[in-house]
């Protein structure tokens, strides 16, 4: 098992920053729903649909994985994270002026052009491999892990680099064939960015906070390179005006090999630890079943294939680590502040399992109402006010569990 090295973790506020905003651009997507109602779900095309994707995709798993990723690189895989404080400060500042400045051009309510969002986020995902390859080509441990890190962050580069060629294409300065390049940005942000980074990292936290087994590791590798081989040639035969034959059904194979085998390994396992993380991905993996299936047998649903992608499945992983790390930052930043020797509270007291599982419930509510809600049983708003709430559960309890770091810093100071 990996072994973290607590000693190398940034500070807690860098990652924490991150994480909370994360949840807060999740509240901000349940508004958009809200206010949006049955425009966000009449096409793949509508500007507030758009707009409510690349709040979800950017906004809350843009932050929560960068965050995390400054987390975990030093802890688990001793790769330095270059700039500190400063940096991560510009990193912040960048991917959430360029998310918002973006999500607003496409809802169309200041008449931006999506060029200059566009412009930030490539700023901000270069800073991002400069702060981070290096580390990770310098460090000496766990080579399948920190390929496919890599691979990760060179493929959110494409993404970012994709979306600005979108951006002016949208903007009207130069003529591009929009659908295909829309396919090509999607297929490597979703696949390549985020499934791939949380393909990576599972290696490690799916053993150590679930009692899942490791993947394979020849066959973790195979599926990684199928999947930027898959990508590198859409990629290559979309420049030519060309299109990977059968892409539709590629895509959902590479979704739902990474699902089940996630399942299978959650099956299989010994001692499975029955906590909120391990139901997180369970249903997360579930939900991306769900939407491979539906992207087999119905190329016409793609609201439907993208909600239970990226408004449920995905966003159910990463909120399950990210309150796992955000207990784990708030026992750190304890420790920092109380010196060796004291005894502070534990992780599961500083976000406890009912928290946890409160997040989940309104999570697997908001999910259902969502589905309703596409499928005309409830109107959209009532889905995006429970989605709004969902992650505004997350919010809470981020803020709680630094509540609890200063009322226990605060009493220890006293009893000096």
């Amino acid at each position: 098992m990996t072994k973290l090295v607590v000693q190398q973790a940034p500070e807690p506020a860098i990652p924490q920053r991150f994480l909370l905003t994360a949840s807060i651009w999740g509240v901000l997507a349940g508004g958009l729903l809200v206010c949006g109602g049955d425009m966000v779900l009449a096409s793949r095309w509508a500007g507030a649909s758009v707009a409510v994707v690349h709040a979800f995709t950017l906004g809350f798993l843009g932050n929560a994985m960068v965050g995390s990723l400054l987390q975990f690189l030093p802890v688990a895989v001793q790769a330095r994270v270059r700039g500190g404080r400063r940096a991560a400060a510009w990193l912040y500042g960048l991917l959430n002026a360029g998310a918002l400045l973006l999500v607003l051009a496409l809802h169309g309510a200041l008449w931006l052009s999506p060029m200059l969002g566009g412009g930030v986020l490539l700023v901000a995902f270069m800073l991002l491999l400069v702060m981070v390859l290096p580390g990770l080509w310098q460090a000496a441990t766990q080579r399948l892990l920190r390929w496919g890190i890599g691979s990760a962050l060179l493929a959110a580069l494409v993404t970012a680099l994709l979306g600005f060629a979108l951006a002016v294409g949208l903007s009207g300065k130069a003529t591009l064939a929009l659908p295909a390049l829309t396919d090509l940005h999607a297929s490597w942000g979703v696949l390549g960015w985020v499934l791939g980074l949380l393909a990576a990292v599972s290696r490690v936290v799916a053993p150590m906070f679930q009692g899942a087994l490791p993947a394979p590791a020849r066959l973790q590798g195979v599926w990684q390179a199928l999947l930027y081989g898959v990508l590198l040639l859409a990629l290559l035969l979309g420049l030519a005006g060309g299109a990977l034959p059968g892409g539709r059904m590629v895509v959902a194979g590479l979704g739902l090999a990474f699902a089940l085998g996630g399942l299978l390994l959650q099956s299989r396992a010994a001692k499975l630890r029955n906590v909120p993380l391990t139901w997180f991905w369970r249903c997360g993996l579930l939900a991306l079943v769900a939407s491979a299936g539906v992207l087999v047998a119905d190329a016409d649903q793609v609201v439907l294939v993208g909600a239970l992608a990226l408004v449920l499945g995905l966003p159910w992983l990463v909120t399950g680590m990210q309150l796992e790390i955000t207990g784990f930052l708030a026992w750190i930043d304890l420790q920092r502040r109380c010196g060796r020797g004291v005894r502070v509270p534990g992780v599961q007291s500083l976000v406890p399992e009912r928290d946890k599982y409160m997040v989940l419930s309104l999570q697997l509510l908001a999910g259902l109402t969502l589905i309703m809600a596409i499928f005309r049983q409830i109107p959209v708003n009532s889905a995006g006010l429970a989605l709004l709430l969902a992650h505004a559960a997350g919010v809470a309890t981020q803020c709680a569990a630094r509540w609890r770091v200063r009322r226990f810093a605060a009493e220890f100071e006293a009893g000096k």
